[in-house]
């Protein structure tokens, strides 16, 4: 059984006052001493595990949000020296905070960017006067089973505490069945996580797991009950490969650029270019080093959604420093106003979705214009026991219908299933959420304007528990389960 530090279970409360965070954070002294000064170099107390945390002092942090008249302690990486830091989406359940540094000093924070189903977000820290040292982020890919590591956050809501010991496994499933049954999986979409067995507590989750080259390598978001010693870290990994999904920073803006950077690497390279998008009319091309924007550095993927954030805005132009081959060059990229997705007319709506049923054994889902169906009919909501009826495993269903949207704003689609699941709007696929896997929540956020949307959700179920939900989340923040007086056919 598997514990998340959050602040709706076992997340640490601190039962004191708010007004108590707000005396403590203006009492604190800001001068910090340094430690170690006079130390020679060669001194056997400067081992490299004390480099190590020496180095990644200055940038880790300490996170407190409040709950129901309580604080709550988490911690964050700072990974942009503007003030932006990784965390955990569960120790953020309110959009904004405060910080402690780790020379004391007390800051105000925002959150900016959310992936609540990997369990990654980024707050903004503000009024800052001048530049944070940040921690650079490694990769996972190759982590050692037994490489020593190191662990900082907040533990308590103590502030700032560091422990050490060695990566246990360099993946660990995220829940399921054990390791023998897994082997009999055809398909397995599971997430994996890095288990380590530094000390690890209440107020840690968010907080870095770093190598002895002074890199993260994973966010700490979770231990295990019954069980010694067993601390679990998102891979390092999956924030490069996913950070485009956290931060939208397009999406948030309203703007619309057409280009996506290659997730890993030590340069900010080009992925890939839209078509007829304000990137493709600049000139950019598959390949081209971004290495400024504004006279910003950008080293990576992160480093621009972060730059797109303070400069993009609409019908106003970027200047990018561009190395293509062996040649410089400085584009002007004209940001173009982005556009929602538009709703459709349709005659005599009905409420409800129609679905279809089908039998089979699948560990994917299937290609349902093969498939013979069993039975078809019409629900109020996404409602699977109502579709299922007296079939418990080996099924897959598909349901159209229309997403009825009030207002133009920026939603946030919302699948959970066991097993696999997709969702398409206007036929094209926003979510997949494919595969054998325990109950897993996906999610895409989406610029809709008012009207009816078509919609479209397929999913399979193998073998043991089944479930399926459909949530919305709105432009004020507020999810929530989608009822029949949106969904229609």
């Amino acid at each position: 059984m598997i514990l998340y530090h959050s602040l709706t279970g076992c997340f640490m409360l601190l039962r004191r006052n708010i007004w108590l965070l707000t005396a403590a954070v203006t009492t604190i002294g800001l001068v910090q001493p340094v430690f170690g000064e006079g130390l020679p170099a060669d001194s056997p107390r400067m081992t490299p595990l004390v480099r190590v945390i020496q180095q990644i002092e200055p940038a880790v942090v300490s996170l407190f949000t409040t709950v129901g008249g309580q604080i709550g302690s988490g911690s964050g990486t700072v990974i942009h020296p503007a003030g932006f830091v990784l965390t955990n989406n569960h120790v953020l359940p309110n959009p904004a905070g405060h910080a402690l540094l780790s020379d004391g000093r007390p800051l105000q924070f925002r959150v900016v960017g959310r992936l609540p189903e990997k369990d990654i977000a980024v707050v903004q820290l503000l009024g800052l006067q001048n530049p944070l040292p940040v921690i650079p982020l490694g990769r996972s890919h190759d982590i050692l089973n037994g490489e020593t590591v190191v662990v900082a956050g907040n533990p308590g809501g103590r502030g700032t505490v560091y422990t050490a010991g060695i990566v246990s496994s360099r993946e660990v499933l995220e829940g399921g069945p054990n390791a023998l049954i897994m082997t009999s999986y055809k398909t397995d979409y599971r997430d994996r996580y890095i288990q380590f067995d530094a000390a690890s507590n209440r107020g840690n989750s968010g907080g870095p797991l770093i190598n002895m080259d002074g890199e993260l390598i994973g966010i700490v978001s979770a231990m295990a009950l019954h069980e010694q010693n067993v601390g679990l870290a998102i891979p390092v990994d999956r924030v490069w490969e996913r950070f485009g999904d956290v931060m939208e920073s397009e999406l948030v803006l309203g703007v619309n650029i057409g280009i996506e950077l290659k997730a890993f690497g030590r340069q900010a390279t080009v992925g890939s270019v839209a078509d007829d998008s304000a990137a493709w009319e600049a000139g950019l091309l598959v390949g081209d080093q971004i290495n400024a924007v504004n006279g910003r550095s950008i080293q990576n993927c992160i480093d621009w959604e972060l730059a797109i954030l303070f400069e993009a805005k609409p019908e106003q132009s970027l200047k990018l420093s561009v190395r293509r081959a062996d040649e410089m060059l400085d584009v002007n990229l004209k940001v173009r106003r982005g556009e929602g997705r538009s709703g459709v007319d349709i005659a005599a709506p009905e409420a409800g979705l129609r679905y279809k049923f089908y039998h089979g054994q699948f560990s994917l889902l299937p290609k349902f214009a093969e498939l013979e169906v069993v039975r078809e009919g019409v629900v109020p909501k996404v409602d699977l026991a109502a579709i299922q009826q007296e079939r418990a495993d080996a099924f897959a269903l598909s349901l159209t219908g229309y997403l009825k949207i009030p207002t133009e704003g920026v939603y946030r689609v919302i699948i959970r299933s066991d097993d696999g699941s997709r969702v398409y709007l206007h036929d094209e696929l926003v979510i997949d959420n494919d595969g054998n896997h325990p109950p897993k929540q996906a999610s895409k956020r989406i610029w809709l304007k008012a009207g009816y949307h078509p919609l479209r959700i397929e999913h399979f179920e193998g073998n043991g528990e089944q479930s399926l939900q459909f949530a919305l989340e709105l432009p004020n923040g507020v999810a929530g389960e989608v009822g029949p007086d949106i969904l229609f056919h």
